[in-house]
């Protein structure tokens, strides 16, 4: 019996372009040669700041670089154990890799697997003309990490648990209680939940979730068959510390979903 198979719905409010061989190769120059900002980035972004999470096969590569050049977690020695050692800029290694992105605020470097296809995402520029159920929405997801050791001035140990470190770019090594850690390109936040005024003073005050957290955008797609919608794209748009945009697990229906 024959199967007709329908290609999945596309998603909506994105734009994106595939990338060439050298375009791929001058993004690993920028970053692990010359440590400078993504030039190929820069250019649908110009000026803002950049991040990087790579996934290798033999760990993970995190970065900062709100300027002109890069902090990466495999270069500094404060991170380099719980990171992955560096990409070569000519892709002689790139079989390492399991999935790498540059982004922004506004645009995204998504580079697949062992470099062999990368694409750059944006938002389309008619995305106030979709209905409300398509329209990209921004999300945001705090990193997990504890500060267990306590402030160094109160006598704690900051080698026992989450800290920020040293230097003129935001970075972090995030600790849980199992001892996992991790290199975060951004100032360390404890997790908390402060109560503030709701808008216009009104009462109860609204909790908001306080901490070290990575944003992301969702674009959706809509089933031409069924009606039916859901995820079907998303985009990183930054590291950030201090209060989360939505409210805390188990408070948002939209933030739980």
């Amino acid at each position: 019996m024959d199967v007709a198979w329908e290609e999945a719905a596309a998603p909506v409010g994105v734009e994106t372009a595939a990338i060439d061989e050298a375009g791929v190769r001058g993004v690993l120059v920028d970053l692990f040669e010359e440590g400078r900002r993504c030039r190929l980035l820069d250019r649908y972004a110009p000026g803002e700041p950049q991040w990087l999470l790579a996934e290798l096969g033999d760990g993970r590569i995190t970065g900062g670089c709100p300027e002109r050049y890069w902090r990466l977690s495999c270069d500094d020695p404060s991170t380099a154990p719980v990171s992955a050692p560096p990409l070569a800029a000519d892709g002689s290694d790139a079989w390492r890799l399991l999935d790498a992105v540059v982004f922004s605020p506004s645009a995204q470097v998504h580079v697949g697997e062992a470099a062999e296809a990368a694409w750059l995402s944006r938002d389309a520029p008619d995305t106030d003309g979709l209905p409300a159920w398509l329209r990209p929405r921004d999300r945001s997801f705090l990193l997990v990490g504890w500060r267990g050791g306590g402030a160094p001035q109160a006598g704690g140990d900051p080698a026992r648990g989450s800290r920020t470190l040293l230097g003129p770019i935001p970075f972090s090594i995030g600790r849980e209680l199992s001892g996992t850690t991790a290199a975060h390109p951004v100032s360390w936040q404890d997790f908390d939940v402060e109560r503030r005024p709701a808008p216009g003073g009104a009462d109860p005050r609204t909790p908001t979730s306080v901490g070290s957290w990575i944003s992301v955008r969702e674009y959706w797609a809509e089933d031409r068959a069924t009606g039916a919608v859901g995820v079907a794209q998303h985009r990183l748009t930054g590291y950030h510390a201090g209060p989360k945009p939505t409210a805390p697990l188990g408070l948002d229906e939209l933030d739980d979903a």
